[in-house]
């Protein structure tokens, strides 16, 4: 028998993902994976008919939210923020959703223009768009894609790290002109939709130490009881993994546990074992009743 195991943090098509919400599914179960929270940004699916066609399986409602944050020098930031166990029709979530995707075709456009200007022309807005019909998220993954499909970049990594991500090489890096809520907004609205706020990727910022604890005490004081962050993150070590969870020690917030997984890199998988136990306050905000072990 087989501890049935959790992941909170996962990507379909609806998005950047590769998979659809069945074959997402299809795959974390064949992982052992029975407490799934499908995070996909700035969107929320409805899954009803998904709970009835798959009744071995804990489908949370969850979304990925984007938000913004300015640090003590008052530089933006963007911020990830999973919102766990909410209610899709909630007000305030509909509110936040609306202001995260607006016409996003100026920035898309933009990018591409910057591409040429390097030699790399994959078409227009509409040319991108068609390639992924079920996305709700145009935007750099995809471009990133259509990059690796045309043969100009080895993988999506490499057209991030060299061409349109915010770190690296940055040639042809637009400044993202969203005007994301705001991490105040995000974290009243799922706290109000009855989820659990969930900081995600702390050192995907790139913020130093004190910065980092400006943060974490920041969400933990917008959230209170229901601050939780991500922990068990598969892009991290062990030795980050402890320091996250010092944090959370530290200031109070539960810790989840999530891959990250989009199926578009060798990399990602759904095979990193993640205990339920390592969620287990998340699971007791949100009333979850663990399944039983699996064969």
């Amino acid at each position: 028998m087989l501890t049935p195991y959790i992941d909170l943090h996962c990507h379909t098509n609806c998005s950047d993902g590769v998979l659809s919400h069945q074959e997402l599914i299809d795959k974390a179960r064949s992982a052992g994976i029975r407490i799934l929270g499908i995070s996909d940004h700035n969107y929320i699916a409805d899954l009803s008919d998904l709970r009835t066609a798959n009744p071995d399986m804990v489908l949370l409602q969850s979304a990925e939210f984007s938000c913004r944050y300015f640090d003590s020098a008052n530089r933006n930031h963007e911020l990830h923020v999973i919102g766990a166990g909410i209610d899709p029709d909630h007000n305030l979530i509909k509110e936040v959703l609306s202001q995260n995707e607006p016409d996003r075709r100026p920035y898309v456009d933009q990018i591409l223009s910057r591409l040429r200007q390097h030699g790399i022309d994959i078409g227009n807005y509409e040319d991108i768009a068609v390639r992924f019909p079920d996305t709700h998220h145009v935007g750099r993954m995809q471009i990133a894609k259509v990059m690796t499909e045309m043969n100009f970049v080895s993988d999506v990594d490499a057209a991030f790290d060299k061409y349109i991500g915010a770190f690296g090489e940055r040639l042809a890096y637009v400044e993202n002109p969203l005007q994301y809520a705001s991490l105040e907004d995000v974290v009243a609205a799922i706290l109000d939709a009855g989820g659990v706020p969930i900081l995600c990727h702390l050192y995907y910022y790139r913020l130093d130490e004190k910065e980092n604890h400006r943060l974490v005490k920041h969400f933990k004081d917008l959230a209170g009881d229901k601050a939780a962050m991500e922990v068990y993150y598969s892009r991290y070590s062990a030795s980050q993994r402890q320091a996250l969870l010092q944090f959370c020690m530290e200031y109070g917030l539960m810790s989840s546990a999530g891959s990250d997984y989009h199926g578009q890199a060798e990399w990602e998988t759904f095979d990193n074992k993640f205990s339920y136990t390592e969620c287990s306050g998340i699971l007791e905000c949100l009333g979850v009743t663990v399944p039983e072990a699996v064969e």
